[in-house]
């Protein structure tokens, strides 16, 4: 299992996590798009944006997929890796809903594709997205969305981006409540995990909740997930 998880915020912050992410790529890799959280009016750009990002390495090709339900394994598996962009977390679990995306993802993983969640892309990928409503700007349920399960694909750990530290009260309180850890990332931290190790990189340190404690992991380090 090979991801990326970054906690959302301006591009600048990324040029060390995007040249990780290249790094884990073989030559001419082929990469699908998936922009479903964020506005309909802004998915093409969204997909020139993520070209421009990569452009120092020459991709086999850049695919953008609007439709889940229509994706198989067939279609999947030429690609290398998947890139979720950011935006409403609600919006993006609505739309993976009644899809196969989790065993479509699973067997991506198994069979060695690389995936890059962008805040509201990385939420989705943990347990469970009552992260997305943590902080004064979180997401808003627009979308419906009754049951907040994610993807489960870090077991139980759920993912929060644009972390801060005046949030820990709530993210703590949440621990507590659901027995659920929670990784929090900052808007200029990203954690690339392989297997159960955890490694961070970016430019902050990343913060680890569980019941008992808050592990502190900074810039460089590694983690095994429990």
């Amino acid at each position: 299992m090979q991801l990326i998880l970054t906690g959302g915020g301006d591009s600048s912050h990324f040029h060390k996590i995007d040249s990780h992410f290249i790094k884990l790529l073989k030559n001419n890799p082929s990469l699908l798009f998936i922009p479903l959280a964020g506005k309909r009016k802004n998915w093409k750009n969204g997909l020139e944006r993520i070209s421009e990002t990569f452009s120092t390495i020459h991709f086999k090709n850049i695919d953008m997929c609007i439709n889940l339900a229509e994706l198989t394994w067939s279609q999947l598996k030429k690609y290398d890796a998947v890139y979720f962009d950011g935006g409403n977390t609600f919006q993006l679990l609505s739309k993976i809903r009644h899809t196969h995306m989790f065993e479509l993802l699973q067997r991506f993983l198994h069979h060695g594709g690389v995936i890059n969640g962008d805040s509201a892309g990385a939420v989705v990928l943990g347990s469970h997205i009552e992260t997305a409503h943590f902080g004064h700007s979180g997401d808003e349920n627009l979308a419906g969305v009754i049951s907040y399960q994610g993807l489960n694909l870090l077991g139980n750990w759920g993912i929060h981006c644009h972390y801060q530290r005046s949030e820990n009260r709530e993210i703590k309180k949440f621990v507590k409540e659901y027995g659920i850890p929670i990784l929090a990332l900052h808007e200029e931290t990203a954690v690339s995990i392989k297997g159960k190790w955890l490694k961070v990189i970016g430019e902050r340190s990343a913060s680890l909740f569980d019941t008992s404690k808050v592990t502190i992991v900074k810039v460089g380090q590694r983690y095994k997930l429990p």
